[in-house]
């Protein structure tokens, strides 16, 4: 096993109860996919799970035991789901687990940085201020989905037109122009040939191109539900223009946040580390965290491999200052306000330019059509005259 691996194995046995041995606790113990107790059956919409967090900081902010708490919430419980969820976490609990891990036992409820957030929370007895966080952080996750959201309204539906149009021209326009182009093919240019072979597809065998794009549609869906290929899909995104900067910085104030909490709560750096690097998803995002560990493990200062091409200077010059001065945490609180702002405005730009950008796509794909056909009927007409 590497040093890294181990580093972050023990940080994880820590987190979640284990100790320094390497030994799990048989009632804490995990399967390959998670922790035992997992149930995959239940589910929560986003607004659902803020909805619960919000309701059970209410109740311990009130001073109301956790256990006391969650029985008062599923007897108030507005969804049957919710319902289910506050009774897997009550019995969970019951059982004698800590909340971060009940919350781990439903992967399709709390988003993963919500658990690693509560685990440190419960490691530095500060359960309600991580759970502040947590209900921030999703809170800004829903948002910016809605803002996103409505972005691609109006691009997706003149998307869905252009494509329904450019179908209606293949299947309706295209076949009378094929017979007075067809008496050439030799002359016709490569853009006519696809669309007249596009056209030809089309009549023959409607059931294999609707059932292509069935496909298509049905595994990128499939690969979205997926945290893995989400992962991999977000990473490859977030290498384009635009759109790659506000997924990056989305990420990455993220994980800074969950760093600067954790240090905040009195957690050690190693772990907190290992928080940031968890809910930070995106591959490279996560292999940087995992530099920046070892390079505080061996002793050296975190901002030494914080300083790529890819980071924010702001960020490198607010780590290097909190290092110097011995608050690194309050210096990466103002680091992650920073980010958030820097991502509203990447999606700001992401939606200014989303609109016209579409209509760009939507005119070229039309344009390539009518050029095609009409390329070789004015050349004929060219030899006719």
């Amino acid at each position: 096993m590497s040093l890294t691996s181990f580093v972050y194995k023990t940080q994880d046995d820590e987190v979640f109860g284990g100790n320094a041995g390497g030994e799990t606790p048989p009632e804490r113990q995990t399967v390959e996919d998670g922790p035992a107790h997992a149930d995959l059956r239940i589910k929560l919409k986003p607004k659902e799970a803020l909805q619960v967090m919000i309701q059970m900081r209410a109740m311990l902010s009130a001073g109301v035991p956790l256990l006391a708490a969650m029985r008062s919430l599923i007897e108030h419980a507005t969804t049957p789901e919710s319902e289910k969820v506050l009774r897997k976490i009550t019995t969970v609990v019951e059982g004698g687990h800590d909340l971060s891990y009940a919350f781990d036992c439903l992967p399709n409820c709390f988003e993963k940085y919500v658990v690693h957030l509560l685990a440190a929370g419960e490691q530095a007895g500060a359960l309600e201020e991580s759970l502040d966080r947590s209900i921030e952080l999703l809170t800004n996750q829903i948002e910016l989905g809605s803002k996103i959201k409505a972005a691609l309204t109006y691009p997706g539906f003149l998307m869905f037109m252009t494509f329904t149009m450019t179908l209606g021209i293949l299947y309706f326009l295209v076949p009378k122009f094929e017979g007075l182009m067809m008496k050439r093919p030799d002359e016709l240019p490569w853009t006519t040939k696809l669309v007249l072979s596009a056209s030809q597809l089309l009549h023959s065998a409607p059931e294999l191109v609707f059932g292509g794009i069935i496909t298509v549609i049905a595994a990128f869906l499939i690969a979205l539900k997926s945290k893995k290929s989400r992962a991999v899909i977000f990473d490859a995104v977030s290498k384009m223009p635009v759109i790659g900067d506000l997924i990056f910085k989305a990420y990455l104030s993220r994980s800074v946040g969950t760093l600067a909490l954790t240090l905040e709560s009195g957690v050690p750096i190693l772990t907190g580390l290992e928080h940031a690097r968890q809910v930070s998803e995106l591959p490279r995002l996560q292999a940087q965290w995992e530099k920046a560990a070892v390079t505080v493990r061996d002793g050296r200062p975190m901002h030494t491999v914080m300083c790529g091409k890819e980071m924010p200077p702001a960020l490198t010059q607010m780590i290097v200052a909190g290092e110097s001065s011995g608050s690194l945490d309050s210096s990466l609180r103002k680091a992650a306000e920073f980010l958030d702002a820097e991502t509203k405005a990447a999606l700001n730009t992401f939606t200014s330019l989303l609109g016209p950008a579409t209509v760009v796509l939507a005119g070229a794909v039309v344009g390539f059509i009518v050029v095609s056909l009409m390329t070789p009927i004015l050349t004929m007409a060219k030899y006719v005259g």
